[in-house]
């Protein structure tokens, strides 16, 4: 596997779990107050047991935090790829901390390359740059020999 396709996988990974916490967020909301009916005789709405929203928020809660838990280990990796063991190595320290920011942001942190670009006071296409130059050089150079730098 190529470095890009690792990361791009990253990237997938992170943005899948962003979304997942935002529908946790809307989950929890419709958990909150319900608006008051006062005719008699139901509303002619959706009854539902409230209990039955709360499990099924908690339900969910479980498989995003066991998601987490998963991605953590991989941004951990990745990171010890762009920044070393140390957070003084790896790419950072064998190429620039620019190309390990860059590939950081956009790849593990799903940020968007308008934002990148605002961060790094560089234009968009620069960053792309950055990231395409650094991982030709992890693929050129070898993960273990970035990693242990």
């Amino acid at each position: 596997m190529r470095v890009k396709e690792y990361f791009e996988g990253i990237r997938a990974e992170v943005v899948k779990t962003d979304k997942a916490r935002e529908m946790l967020e809307r989950m929890k909301a419709r958990e909150g107050a319900k608006a008051q009916s006062y005719q008699t005789g139901g509303g002619g709405g959706d009854v539902t047991d409230p209990m039955e929203s709360v499990s099924q928020r908690i339900d969910f809660e479980g498989k995003l935090r066991q998601r987490i838990a998963d991605a953590e280990g991989t941004l951990d990796e990745a990171c010890e790829v762009l920044y070393g063991a140390d957070g003084r190595g790896g790419l950072a320290k064998l190429k620039g901390a620019h190309y390990a920011d860059a590939i950081c942001m956009y790849y593990c942190q799903a940020e968007t390359w308008g934002e990148i670009a605002e961060i790094m006071q560089c234009s968009q296409k620069w960053c792309r740059k950055l990231c395409e130059v650094g991982f030709e050089f992890i693929d050129r150079v070898g993960w273990a020999h970035i990693k242990n730098a």
